[in-house]
C-alpha cells in the first residue's frame, strides 16, 4: 500500500470529522460560543476579561422629586476572566487513514467516525460539568429522576425567581428522565390524549413547558464530599458578620470568581471534605429579592467553588457563591451598591448552622436547565506547525476549529494523524442555571 497522502485526502478526512464532530455535539446550542483570532500555542494561553454591568437603587418619591444634593449613587462594574488553556485530542494510526479515499469511505471508516465521536462526547462532558457543578441552586430530591411535569418546572420557577428571562432556555435531562417521563405520559387516557399512544410507540420528545430539551449520557456525575451527610447540619459558621461589600467582589481575577468569597466553618470532624459543587444552605440566611428589594421567604443556596479539606475540624477560607452582600451595609458608596447587588436578607450569625446537600461522599447524576448565555466556550485555532504535514478547518455552526496534523517518524517507521482543538468552557453567571431532581 502507497503511502502517499494527497492534499484532496486531507481536506476529506478533515471535512468529515468536522461533519461528524458537528452532529454529535449535544453542547452547541446550549451556551454561548466566542472564537477568538489570536493563535493558541503551549505558552500564550489567552485570558479575556469581559465586564459585568453594574445595578442601581431606583426609589419613588412622592410630591417632588428625589433630593441628590447628597451626591448620586456610586457604579460598580464587575469583571469576569476567561481563559483558554485546554485542548481536547484525538488520534489514529496511519494505516486507518490511508484506507480513506473518497466520501463514501470516509463516512464509513469506523476509527474516523469513532475519533470524531469521542471527541464530542468528552466536549460535551467537559462542558456540561462546568455548567451544572456551578450552580447554586438545586430544586428537587438529590438522586431521583425528574419523572413528572412540576419536578421540571420547579426549576424553571426558581430560575424565573433568580431573575431569569424565558429567552435561550435549555432543558438538559438524562436518558433515565426520558424513561420516567414517557411512562407518565404513556399511561394517559389515549381516548383523552393522542399524545400517551405517540409517547408509547415513539418515546417521549419535545419541550417541557415550552423549554426545548435534550437528552445525553454526558450529564456529570457529582460526588459529594466527606462532611457528616444525610442532610444534617454538617458545620457551623466560625465568626458573625462575615459579610462582604459588593464591590469587594464583583472583580474576578481568576476564572468562576465573580460574586465569590471566603467564609470560615467549624465543628467538622478532623479533614472532613467539601467538594467544589456541593451545594448548602445556612440557617436564617433568606435570598434576597433586589429588584423588588424584598426578603424572599426562602434559604438562600451557596455553592462551594473550591475543593476544600478541614484542618482539625476547621476550614477557615471555603469558596462560595453568591457572596454574602446585604442590602443597607456598608458606608458611603457601598449603601446603595450593596441593596443594588444584595444577594441574602441577612448575614448569617456565629454558630449559625451549615445544611449540605445529599449525603456524604456519595454520587448523583446531575441534570437540570440552562440559558444559553450562563456559560462562554471560548475557542481558539491552534498554530500550525513548522515541519509535517497540516491542516486546519473551523465548524459551520460552532465556532471551534480543528487541526489535523500528520506526523512520520523516522527512527521508527511510524506513521500517525492526531486532530486536536483548544477551548475553554469558562462560567459566566451562575444563576442562570439550575439543578433539578423529581421531587
Amino acid at each position: 500500500m502507497s503511502g502517499t497522502v494527497t492534499v484532496k485526502q486531507n481536506a476529506l478526512v478533515l471535512n468529515t470529522f468536522m461533519a461528524k464532530l458537528q452532529n454529535e455535539l449535544v453542547s452547541a446550542d446550549l451556551v454561548k460560543w466566542n472564537e477568538h483570532s489570536a493563535e493558541l500555542d503551549d505558552t500564550n494561553k489567552l485570558q479575556v476579561i469581559e465586564q459585568v454591568s453594574p445595578r442601581y437603587t431606583v426609589t419613588r418619591t412622592s410630591n417632588g422629586v428625589k433630593d441628590l444634593s447628597g451626591g448620586v449613587d456610586g457604579s460598580a462594574f464587575g469583571s469576569e476572566t476567561f481563559t483558554i488553556d485546554g485542548t481536547f485530542n484525538a488520534n489514529m494510526g496511519w494505516g486507518d487513514f490511508i484506507k480513506i479515499r473518497d466520501v463514501g469511505t470516509a463516512r464509513e471508516n469506523e476509527a474516523l467516525m469513532g475519533a470524531a465521536t469521542n471527541m464530542a462526547e468528552q466536549i460535551d462532558a467537559y462542558i456540561l460539568k462546568t455548567a451544572f457543578l456551578a450552580a447554586n441552586n438545586w430544586v428537587g430530591t438529590e438522586g431521583n429522576d425528574v419523572a413528572d411535569f412540576n419536578d421540571f418546572m420547579a426549576g424553571y420557577t426558581r430560575l424565573k425567581q433568580e431573575g431569569v428571562s424565558d429567552n435561550d432556555l435549555y432543558g438538559v435531562l438524562t436518558f433515565d428522565d426520558k424513561q420516567s417521563l414517557g411512562d407518565q405520559i404513556g399511561k394517559l387516557a389515549a381516548a383523552a390524549d393522542g399524545e400517551a399512544t405517540k409517547t408509547i410507540r415513539k418515546g417521549y420528545a419535545g419541550p417541557l413547558g415550552g423549554i426545548p430539551t435534550v437528552f445525553t449520557q454526558q450529564l456529570p456525575v457529582f460526588t459529594t464530599g466527606s462532611r457528616a451527610g444525610g442532610g444534617s447540619s454538617a458545620a457551623l459558621v466560625n465568626g458573625a458578620s462575615q459579610n462582604v461589600n459588593y464591590s469587594a467582589v464583583c472583580n474576578s481575577s481568576t476564572n468562576g470568581q465573580y460574586l465569590t468569597q471566603t467564609i470560615a466553618i467549624d465543628t467538622l470532624t478532623g479533614s472532613q471534605t467539601l467538594k467544589a459543587g456541593d451545594v448548602f444552605t445556612i440557617d436564617g440566611v433568606n435570598a434576597y429579592d433586589n429588584r423588588a428589594q424584598v426578603d424572599t421567604g426562602r434559604l438562600q443556596q451557596f455553592v462551594v467553588v473550591s475543593d476544600a479539606t478541614a484542618s482539625t475540624g476547621a476550614i477557615a477560607a471555603l469558596r462560595i457563591f453568591p457572596a454574602l452582600i446585604v442590602p443597607g451595609s456598608g458606608s458611603g458608596d457601598d449603601v446603595n451598591i450593596n441593596t443594588a447587588h444584595a444577594t441574602v436578607a441577612a448575614a448569617p450569625a456565629d454558630n449559625a448552622a451549615l445544611t449540605i446537600k445529599g449525603v456524604a461522599s456519595t454520587a448523583y447524576r446531575q441534570r437540570g436547565i440552562i440559558q444559553k448565555g450562563a456559560v462562554t466556550v471560548d475557542t481558539a485555532p491552534l498554530i500550525m506547525p513548522a515541519t509535517g504535514t497540516a491542516m486546519r478547518r473551523k465548524l459551520q455552526n460552532v465556532p471551534i476549529s480543528v487541526r489535523m496534523w500528520q506526523h512520520s517518524d523516522f527512527a521508527t517507521g511510524m506513521h500517525s494523524v492526531r486532530f486536536d482543538c483548544a477551548l475553554n468552557a469558562n462560567v459566566r453567571d451562575r444563576r442562570r442555571i439550575v439543578r433539578v431532581n423529581g421531587s
